[in-house]
């Protein structure tokens, strides 16, 4: 019979048995009739051979409790299905809505013994209506089903989907929602076998979801889906015990590293980027959908496309987190999650690498997820970094059976030390092991210099907190990540600039050429796209990094963490350092202090990054280990030490607590300029093959913060107790460097201004430019941009080194009088004057000056200043020598003929007065110097200096080439190079040799010289006298 109505009217309810009240109840919840129907109904199926069964059994056609799961496994094993029915997991999803449906109703029943019968037959019913449920969305095969029908699992996904979506999602859902309370009956309080098999193919679907789908895409619905799966027990652990948590099949063509993103379950979702992936795009393309033609675009929305996808971002980082943090906090999956974390980071050790094969490693956009997802966890600890660093274990970097440091550069150490100090730990481990089962770390030849070398472990497993494993995890993902990023993003800037000059300089050469190029009109077109896809490009990266300033300062709070427990290796800040580095300071990862200087210089330059953050750490971190190469090797890491730093000076920085930050701590006035000075000197020789001109780079950075702080009094006072100490040591080779850098960077400056002007007059006659071939233009205006580029830099750094000897030569001139430093700094000074106010001077006018930082007269009033500063100082008058000596620049009309431009352009009259003066004397020493050398007349050789060939007045040996020369001139050479000139052996002032018998035989040659020419010099007076006598 067809499927009666419930039994709701009482009078109706007293003439049926309780055995028939539930048959009726259990038929209208599975849809079945087990006689014949009097009326048939298409959604009810007869259930004839399950009738003939009971029939059989002598039991009566009655749809009970205790034949409820027969009658389920029959309805759902028909061969002939009823028509429009629906496959059997939506079969069951039905049934357990008409049972709780039922169920409301029974509740109403007054009859409390039946309301009890029912309410079991019922509750046992869904039981087993979830137990196949489980079985049909697990094993779909074994029960037949419509042709076509979509596999359990995706009926399942598309209830978990609909649950969770939010009136806000960008999607609607993607079906009806599910039966309330079915999804947690269904999913959870059931043992992981029962579940497992359903959500192996669940969770497959759910990645393919977010697959390929980018920050604008619809990844919100599956990613809340996954956030409920973890909180359920058993589906957390289905999910880490999934063959693709891990994935061990590979791809074809595909490195580990991008399989883990391309296959793993949590890969899809860190995928989900508006950083574009060019190997395996995603869709919707958030740089055309955001920043197409984004030049011509209102401020207003791009600020509005950067807040949309730094908010869906956010809300994408967010939920990856809960789900680590709920399965890192579940003790059956905890161990899991950081396999997982650590496979990742082992497969991509490639993204350390300058260049990264994007087929080989995961994408930039996934690791920055990862990035933000890492700092989030690291949090609560970040938050009390000062009570927690002590659980960072540095013994994790060669112990732990996660994470593969071995090929990473360290801060000072090479891989033998590293093995030492292994050996001697597990010595002392096992010492203190009270079952003495510890083993001895086995032995290991080292690999290369500088390399954390593969260790094996002792039997006993060390044992490392989650603080401890979380921040070294985070050190190595925020290398690949976030800070690879960051490297990426000014590549491309610097690419994106390249091109943009190319472009400009191409519509250039259209708009001066008299005759169409429809090779240079294709040019321009390619170029016109390569700006437009790399600004799009660009944006991106400053929409999910640079415009979230949380998740920068997060980063900061993480390496402020590092600072901390760094400076403790080494006892805390204090100065001076240790004079041997701790082993554990000089194990550190180059790369865990290298980070956090590439992400303080950017930060620097991004608008409330750094608003209220505390800086004293880093700054003073920075001064204790910018100058010690004991400490830290590696001189370009000390180098973004300055640049951090040089960002922020007062006058560059946006924030106004960065003025205090020089002025207020006692490690930044006792030993910044000091260590600026040092490092100022050994930046001279990197070891790197562009030693020569990274050194100028560097040394600008120095210069300018040294400028800085010269006008700080406390500074300005220690600077001059520095110079009066180290007047024989440091200073003096910063003087020597900096005399060297100015004459090398005025001269390349001056010959490249007249490059300039030489290719300004080819462009100036127009009707010969006009007929040259459009190739050979563009070459020479491309020519002409790279010498303007050259000019510009070379000369700003030479107007800070000449700038800086003026002003320190005022307060500072002894050094500058010193025997190895005065004829240098005349020379320097004459050969400045000679180019700037000698007769060549009128070929360096050129158009726009002030577009190259030329500015001749700053340049001549500062060599006149410089002139007078150091006169001021000469109480020996050794200076005006030091200027006419000088062979090469120096004349007496030179002199003149720059103090009449200086009256001319308006320099103070007492620095003319007192440069006029300097002149005179100079002048008068000249004189005096040809008198000298007419009366030594023909010198020895062995008396001669084998480089300038002068009198040697205090001879030396050279200890290897024992080579006698005099010590100002090999003094002066030792300032910039620390070999002997002759065999380029090591050599210091301190291994000189004097040559005492030699000098003393010098100085009887200059007597006894003098002593000859005197009496000849009288006769030759006398002798019109005697002639008057004897005439008389």
């Amino acid at each position: 019979m067809a499927s009666p109505s419930t039994p709701a009217p009482a009078a109706s309810r007293q003439q049926r048995s309780p055995d028939e009240v539930e048959d009726i109840i259990l038929r209208k919840i599975l849809l079945i009739s087990l006689t014949p129907p009097s009326s048939p109904n298409p959604a009810v199926a007869y259930l004839e051979l399950t009738a003939a069964e009971l029939l059989s059994e002598s039991r009566p056609l009655l749809a009970l409790r205790d034949n409820a799961e027969r009658i389920i496994i029959s309805r759902l094993s028909l061969p002939d299905q009823p028509a429009n029915s629906p496959p059997p997991f939506a079969f069951l999803a039905a049934a357990f809505r008409r049972a709780a449906d039922e169920a409301r109703k029974v509740s109403t029943i007054r009859d409390f013994g039946l309301q009890t019968r029912l309410k079991a037959s019922i509750a046992h019913t869904r039981g087993l209506i979830l137990s196949y449920a489980r079985l049909v969305a697990g094993n779909p095969d074994t029960l037949p089903s419509p042709p076509n029908a979509p596999h359990p699992a995706a009926e399942l996904l598309i209830f978990l989907l609909a649950e969770a979506t939010d009136s806000l999602d960008p999607t609607p859902a993607p079906g009806a929602p599910p039966p309330p309370g079915f999804l947690d009956e269904l999913l959870g309080n059931v043992d992981y076998e029962a579940i497992e098999p359903v959500m192996g193919e669940l969770y497959e679907r759910l990645r393919q979801r977010v697959e390929k789908v980018s920050a604008l895409g619809d990844f919100q619905q599956p990613l809340r889906v996954l956030r409920r799966l973890v909180g359920i027990p058993s589906c957390a652990k289905a999910l880490v015990q999934h063959p693709k948590w891990i994935p061990k099949n590979q791809i074809m063509l595909i490195g580990e590293g991008r399989a883990m993103e391309l296959s793993s379950l949590l890969g899809a979702f860190f995928h989900v980027s508006a950083i574009p992936d060019r190997e395996f795009a995603s869709h919707p393309d958030v740089g055309q959908q955001c920043f197409s033609e984004a030049s011509s675009r209102r401020p207003a929305d791009l600020v509005s496309s950067f807040a949309t996808i730094k908010s869906v971002m956010n809300c994408l980082q967010d939920g990856l987190r809960d789900v680590l943090l709920v399965l890192l906090r579940n003790l059956d999956t905890r161990d899991k999650v950081l396999e997982y974390l650590a496979e990742v980071i082992n497969r991509n050790v490639g993204r350390s690498g300058m260049q990264v094969d994007p087929l080989k490693c995961a994408s930039s956009g996934m690791f920055v997820n990862l990035s933000a997802v890492m700092l989030r966890l690291c949090q609560p600890f970040l938050d009390q970094m000062e009570s927690k660093k002590d659980k960072i274990d540095v013994k994790y970097l060669f112990c732990n059976d996660r994470i593969n440091f071995k090929d990473l550069t360290l801060i000072n150490a090479s891989s033998e030390q590293v093995s030492s100090w292994i050996e001697s730990w597990n010595h002392a481990h096992a010492q203190n092991d009270s079952t003495g089962a510890a083993r001895f770390m086995e032995s290991h030849e080292a690999t290369s210099s500088g390399k954390i070398i593969s260790s094996a472990r002792g039997s006993k497993k060390e044992n490392f907190s989650f603080i401890c494993e979380c921040f070294f995890m985070t050190a190595r993902v925020l290398n690949m990540g976030l800070m690879k990023a960051v490297a990426d993003f000014e590549h491309l800037s610097q690419d994106l600039a390249r091109y943009e000059d190319d472009l400009e300089s191409n519509k250039a050469l259209r708009e001066q050429s008299s005759e169409s190029s429809p090779e240079l009109d294709q040019d321009i077109k390619r170029l016109e796209n390569m700006v437009a896809a790399l600004s799009q490009e660009k944006y991106c990266y400053e929409a999910q990094i640079l415009t979230d300033s949380v998740f920068l300062q997060r980063a900061l709070s993480f390496y402020r963490l590092m600072i901390l427990w760094s400076v403790d290796l080494v006892g805390g800040f204090q100065m001076p350092l240790p004079s041997q580095c701790p082993k554990e300071f000089s194990c550190i990862p180059e790369h865990f202090l290298d980070d956090a200087m590439d992400l303080l210089a950017l930060t620097s330059g991004v608008p409330k990054a750094l608003e209220g953050f505390p800086l004293d750490d880093f700054l003073n971190f920075n001064i204790m280990f910018m100058a010690s190469s004991s400490y830290i090797k590696n001189p370009y890491l000390k180098a973004k030490m300055v640049e951090v730093l040089n960002c922020w000076m007062p006058q560059r920085s946006d924030l106004t607590s960065t003025a205090s930050l020089f002025e207020g701590h006692q490690l930044c006035l006792h030993y910044l300029v000091l260590n600026l000075l040092k490092l100022y000197v050994d930046i001279e020789f990197t070891g790197s093959h562009t030693q020569f001109f990274d050194k100028f780079n560097i040394r600008h950075n120095i210069a300018e913060l040294l400028e800085y702080l010269w006008d700080v009094p406390s500074h300005q006072n220690a600077w001059k107790q520095i110079a009066k100490q180290e007047e024989k040591g440091v200073y003096l080779n910063f003087l020597n460097f900096l005399i060297n850098d100015s004459i090398y960077l005025l001269d390349e400056s001056l010959k490249k201004i007249l490059e300039l002007k030489e290719i300004e007059a080819e462009m100036a006659n127009t009707v010969a430019w006009n007929s040259r071939p459009a190739k050979e233009r563009e070459e020479r205006l491309r020519v002409f941009h790279q010498s303007e580029n050259v000019v510009h830099f070379d000369m700003k750094l030479a107007n800070e080194d000449v700038g800086m000897l003026a002003f320190t030569s005022e307060q500072i001139p002894a050094p500058l009088l010193l025997p190895e430093m005065v004829e240098r700094v005349a020379s320097m000074l004459n050969y400045f004057l000679l180019q700037l106010a000698g007769p060549q001077r009128k070929s360096l006018t050129v158009k726009y000056p002030e577009k190259y930082e030329f500015k001749p007269k700053q340049l001549l009033t500062q060599i006149a200043t410089i002139y007078v500063h150091i006169a001021r100082g000469d109480k020996e008058d050794i200076f005006p020598a030091a200027i006419s000596k000088d062979g090469r620049s120096y004349n007496e009309q030179l002199l003149a003929s720059a103090g009449n431009i200086l009256w001319k352009i308006g320099v103070d009259p007492q620095i003319i007065q007192e440069f006029t003066q300097l002149a005179g004397k100079a002048k008068a020493a000249a004189s005096e110097a040809m008198d000298a050398e007419a009366i030594l007349g023909d010198i020895p050789d062995e008396f001669l200096d084998p480089i300038q060939y002068t009198l040697m007045e205090d001879p030396v040996v050279l200890p290897s080439s024992r080579v006698t020369i005099d010590r100002p001139v090999i003094v002066r050479h030792l300032l910039s190079d620390s070999t002997d000139p002759f065999n380029r052996s090591h050599l210091t002032q301190d291994m000189l040799l004097p040559d005492t018998d030699l000098k003393l035989r010098i100085q009887e040659f200059v007597r006894s010289q003098q002593s000859r020419k005197q009496p000849a010099a009288d006769s030759e007076m006398g002798e019109p006298d005697g002639a008057a006598v004897m005439v008389e």
